[in-house]
Order: structure tokens, then sequence, then C-alpha cells
């Protein structure tokens, strides 16, 4: 091998060990993007380089760029015959040798217009998954070598591991804050505080964790309704009221199914909810069903208005928000029954009292009828006695009617 092969080889080896360095430290991604592209710029025979995200629409998001006009943040539409969209498509490394006939797409025609003749893209694999590409391309006459794409591959692992590095960090924090939140509820729950200020935090902690515009809560009711008894943000969905079950949204999905469930795309959302929250601009929802006690008592759900879907993980963290709802709501419930249970036996006891004093039948009958207005959610009540002849005689009422039954 000449010095002049060793020259090159030699200056490409001291940007992967720059790059690599950069990602040993920690340095954040969008700094690494930038050192990748300037290197692959300076150290390999190409006119520009590019990095490049894709995202779940079917678009490419430069997030850096070196030795081309096109600006980091440009968002462009995959398709046609392009090595971005060759990228996206196979998930393996794409060469394209002639642009002048062969491109097309808004990403080919773009590179055609700027006088691209041949480019390259190598696909950024993070722990598996297809998360974006490296692209270079040239305007000489000669297509770029065969093995470009071999040397580009070289970056993209760093970059890989760059962002792999990235997101477990974020992911950490995130679980962090995730728990902590849920400390915060779950205290609320043993110190015995109303569902309703558990129900006002579980939101709030919602709509602090997540990249939400919107969160709430609602109550299934008989006669396929929902009730909001929770809300955070730009909700289209106020405490208090109610709204009809039904069509394709997140709450009637939830409310069919029992399971979480969620909606990326509002063009199809049908129903009261699902029409409401289209016209207010989400894009992306997700909820989770609240069971106590082995019924299905309602729904959390939140949802943004941004482009980007909701993180895949959103419709799992709810559900763990739901369990804690579920405790505060059925040890609510059990306090209750409690509570009328012995408003009931201490009913029962002042009516045996008077039949144990020997007290008038009359007097008995409307103690008895007064009990019973007093412990049931009514409004007149009354006591009859049939009649040999099917009649009915009523010997006590309660509430100003004379007929009550």
């Amino acid at each position: 091998m000449g010095a002049e092969e060793l020259h090159p080889l030699a200056a490409e080896q001291a940007a992967l060990r720059r790059v690599a360095t950069l990602v040993a430290r920690g340095t954040p991604p969008q700094e690494v993007f930038s050192a990748v592209t300037e290197e692959v710029g300076r150290v390999l025979p190409v006119d520009f380089a590019i990095m490049a995200r894709y995202a779940a629409d079917g678009t490419l998001t430069v997030l850096s760029a070196a030795g081309t006009p096109v600006a980091a943040g440009s968002r462009w539409s995959l398709g046609g015959n392009n090595v971005s969209t060759l990228v996206f498509e196979t998930g393996r490394p794409a060469h394209i040798d002639s642009y002048s006939d062969s491109a097309s797409g808004a990403v080919g025609v773009a590179g055609r217009e700027r006088g691209i003749r041949s480019s390259v893209a190598t696909p950024v694999i993070v722990e598996g998954r297809r998360w974006g590409a490296m692209i270079v391309g040239s305007a000489l006459e000669p297509p770029l070598p065969s093995d470009i794409e071999a040397r580009l591959v070289q970056f993209t692992e760093l970059l890989a591991t760059a962002i792999a590095n990235a997101e477990s960090r974020a992911g950490l924090a995130r679980l962090a804050q995730m728990q902590a939140a849920l400390r915060r509820v779950a205290t609320l729950v043993a110190q015995g505080a109303p569902p309703e200020d558990v129900f006002g935090a579980v939101v709030d902690e919602v709509g602090q964790l997540f990249p939400v515009d919107y969160a709430g809560m609602a109550r299934y009711d008989p006669g396929g309704m929902a009730t909001a008894v929770a809300a955070w943000g730009t909700t289209h969905f106020p405490i208090g009221t109610s709204r009809t079950l039904g069509g394709r949204n997140t709450a009637t999905l939830v409310f069919e199914t029992g399971r979480p469930v969620r909606i990326d795309g509002y063009a199809d959302a049908s129903g009261p909810m699902g029409d409401s929250a289209r016209e207010r601009g989400v894009r992306s929802s997700a909820a989770a069903p609240i069971i106590v006690e082995g019924r299905l008592w309602g729904t959390i759900g939140a949802g943004s208005t941004g482009e980007r879907p909701l993180p895949p993980d959103t419709e799992a963290h709810l559900a763990d928000f739901t369990e804690i709802v579920a405790t505060a709501i059925a040890n609510a419930e059990s306090r209750a029954r409690l509570a009328r249970l012995v408003q009931e036996q201490a009913a029962l006891r002042r009516v045996a009292t008077l039949v144990a004093r020997g007290t008038a039948p009359e007097e008995v009958f409307a103690a008895v009828i007064e009990e019973v207005g007093q412990l049931l959610p009514v409004q007149s009540s009354g006591m009859g006695r049939y009649e040999p002849d099917e009649s009915l005689t009523f010997v006590a009422t309660l509430g100003g009617a004379e007929r009550p039954l």
C-alpha cells in the first residue's frame, strides 16, 4: 500500500477516533451528529454529508448537514427512487450512480436540481430498529467509489451508539420521574384523600410527564355515557360534562374492549368525542381502563396536537396510574359502604327500641318510613297494608304524597 493510500486511511481513522471520543464522553447526540457530518465531508471523497432521522409518517428530518445548503430541521417526504427512500424501505445501504434520469421523489428531484450525480446512504440502526440514515453525495461525473458504503457504516455505528446511550439516559431519567409521580399519588391514596383530589393529582402528573396537550379522566355511566371527573391542559371534555359513547375514539374503544388503546390519526375518528377531538386538532391519543374490583369503572387518557405520535409506551405508563386510581376508588367505596352499614344498623336499632318499648304500631310505621327516607335517595315513601278485598291501605307515608307507591 502506497503512501498516497495510507494518508486518506490515516485521516479516516483519526476522524473515527475523534467521533468515538465524543461518544465515550457522553456528548449530546446533536453535537455528535454535527461532528460526524463534518468529519465525513472532510475525509471521504464526497461533496456533502447529511445526517437525518426517519419519522413514522414517512418523512425525513435533517439533523445536521455539511457541504450543502440543506438546512438542519428541514423535512422531506419520502418516496420515489432515491437513497433516502431506499434505505427507509429496505433497511440496507443504498447506492445510486446516476441522478440524471433515474432519481425521483421529492428528495431525488431536489438532488438532481442541485447537480448531484451519485449518492450513497447507510442506515442508522439503534438497538435493532431503523432510526435514520447517513447520506452523502457527489456532483462529479465518476460515481462514488464502491467502498463508500462500508466506510460510512463505521461512522453510523458510532452514531447508533451515541443515540442509544442518550436514549438510555433519557429513559432512566423518565423512569425516575415516573416513579416519583406514582409515589406522590400513592401517598395521597394512603392518606385517604378524597377520590376527586386523587383524580386531579393523577391527570396533573400525566400532563407533566408526557408530551401531551391534555389529559383527562372519565367515569362510565349507565346509558352509554362518559362523565369527566378530572382534566388537565386544553381538554375538550370539561369536568362534570357527559358525552355519549360511540364511534371511533379512545374512550369508546376502552369501553368496548376493556384494554389500553391508542389512535395515531384522527382523520377517521368518529362519535361525539372523536369529532370534538378532531375539531380541536388532536392528532394522537392514548387511554387505559380503570378497573375497580373487577368492573370497568372508567378511563384515563391523554392526547397531543403535535405531528409526532405519542411515545409507544404511553398506554402502559397510563395503566400504572390507573391501578392507583382504582385503589382510591375502591377505598372510598369501601368507606362509603361501611358508613352506610353503620347508618342502617343505627336506624334498625332505633326502630327495634320503639318495638321493644311497646310503642303503638302507627308510631313504629311512621318511624320506619322516616328512617327509609333518610337512608335512601328517595323523595317519598310509604307503607301499606293489604285488605281482604285485595285493596291497599296506606298506614304511613313520607314526602307529602298520599300514595307514594
